[in-house]
C-alpha cells in the first residue's frame, strides 16, 4: 500500500497550480478599478482532513453515522476574495510587490512538492526493482 504522500502531494501540487493562476490573475488585474485580489484557501482544510486541527472529531463505527472529518479525496483549494480595504483611490487592493513575493514562494513550494513526489516514486521503484 502506498503511503500518504501519494495522496497529499498531488493535492498540494494541484493547489499550488491553482494558486499560481490566482496570483497571475491578481497581477494582471493590478490596474483594474475596484478589483479585489483573490487567494487560495487549502492548508486549513488539508490539516482538518489529516487530523491536525483543534476541532473535535466524531468517532464513528457505522457508515450512516455523521462524520465531521473530511476525506482527503474531498479536499480542494477554494478561491476566496480578499475583502480588505484598499489604500488606492481606484478601490483595487492588489499590491504588486506582495503578489510577486507570493508568486516566488508558490514556485518554491511547487518545486519542493515535485521533488518530494519524485523521491517517493523513486523509493517505490527501488523496492520493486530490488536494490543493487
Amino acid at each position: 500500500m502506498f503511503d500518504i504522500n501519494f495522496k497529499v502531494l498531488p493535492l498540494s501540487m494541484d493547489a499550488s497550480v491553482k494558486n499560481h493562476q490566482v496570483i497571475s490573475q491578481n497581477m494582471a488585474n493590478f490596474s483594474t478599478p475596484n478589483y479585489k485580489r483573490k487567494y487560495i484557501s487549502f492548508d486549513d482544510e488539508l490539516k482538518r482532513a489529516l487530523g491536525n486541527s483543534d476541532q473535535l472529531k466524531l468517532k464513528t463505527n457505522n457508515q450512516k453515522h455523521i462524520n465531521n472529518t473530511p476525506y482527503l479525496e474531498n479536499v480542494q483549494a477554494k478561491i476566496l476574495e480578499d475583502d480588505s480595504k484598499s489604500l488606492r483611490n481606484d478601490g483595487n487592493n492588489v499590491d504588486i510587490d506582495t503578489e510577486n513575493s507570493l508568486m516566488i514562494q508558490n514556485a518554491l513550494n511547487y518545486s519542493s512538492q515535485s521533488r518530494l513526489m519524485t523521491y517517493a516514486i523513486q523509493r517505490y521503484d527501488t523496492v520493486l526493482r530490488g536494490v543493487k
